[in-house]
């Protein structure tokens, strides 16, 4: 009996001990790891973005928006852009996505992109002219070199001239080179948040996930 007893009282004991063992565990994983990625999720102003507060010089347009900044001539923006183009896709109709070519190196690279986006051709090109550019060495320097090479992947070369020359291309260049000096854009690829923040994946270490991630933590930053 005094044998029985025993046995019966060590495997509780046993037992009662690898239980607190387990929920020592599982307080560890919810409170310690769970901490961590808490923290791993947080954005530090100064080092993953900066306060531009730029709305007071724009009009209200009641939108909020998400801008890049980007260049064809630019390798940290093609490496971006795959990343950028599915993320785009995922974003709710109540958020405005915008790409802008900056003036940079060759103004007829700024002119190429808002000539093309204006005959709803930028898209089926955009990594086309990466490739042409970075890859291959074409320096798109002049419009006819531009437009022979436009019109060999697609692009009527009639349309494409009109584009090329409408005050409607130019304007969008003035804007865009307007609004690229109103926040001080000072290098590519950069992300514009609301008129209020600016990020990018030079900002958090080169990680285009962690980039994303911040302007998402600033969409809903008051």
């Amino acid at each position: 009996m005094i044998k029985k007893f025993s046995t019966i009282y060590l495997f509780n004991l046993v037992t009662n001990h690898l239980n607190l063992k387990i929920f020592t565990l599982f307080l560890l994983v919810i409170f310690g790891f769970g901490s961590n990625i808490s923290f791993s999720m947080q954005f530090d102003e100064g080092i993953d973005y900066r306060v531009i507060d730029v709305k007071k010089n724009k009009p209200n347009t009641g939108n909020i928006e998400v801008i890049e900044f980007f260049g064809y001539f630019c390798p940290h923006c093609k490496n971006f852009s795959p990343a950028l183009k599915k993320w785009e896709k995922s974003l709710p109709k109540n958020i405005k996505f915008t790409q802008l070519h900056v003036p940079f190196r060759d103004i007829n690279h700024q002119r190429l992109f808002f000539a093309l986006k204006n005959i709803n051709s930028e898209d089926k090109l955009h990594y086309k002219i990466f490739d042409a550019i970075q890859v291959q060495g074409i320096p798109f320097n002049n419009f006819l070199q531009i437009l022979s090479w436009v019109e060999s992947h697609g692009v009527d070369e009639a349309e494409f001239e009109e584009s090329w020359n409408s005050n409607k291309v130019k304007a969008d260049m003035k804007n865009a080179t307007k609004l690229m000096e109103l926040y001080k854009i000072d290098g590519v690829p950069q992300l514009i948040v609301n008129d209020t923040y600016l990020t990018s994946p030079g900002m958090v270490g080169g990680s285009h996930k962690r980039a994303l991630k911040v302007v998402e933590y600033l969409l809903q930053k008051k």
